[in-house]
């Protein structure tokens, strides 16, 4: 799968999130809002690594 689309998979719903945690949460925890960021480049470098490790699982079968 092209990279670009795995990254807007992970974005828009990360960026929707995020917003409407700025206007749940109270202004003294308004940081939080920025965790959903972290988890979605988290999620997206993980992918990234286990696309490559099976690509490369795939090479040396052949």
């Amino acid at each position: 799968m092209d990279p670009k689309v795995k990254y807007l998979m992970l974005v828009l719903p990360t960026f929707i999130i995020s917003v409407i945690l700025l206007y749940i949460l109270p202004e003294s925890r308004s940081l939080l809002a920025m965790s959903p960021v972290i988890a979605a480049w988290i999620i997206y470098f993980l992918w990234q690594y286990a696309e490559k490790q099976s690509d490369d699982d795939e090479e040396g079968m052949v």
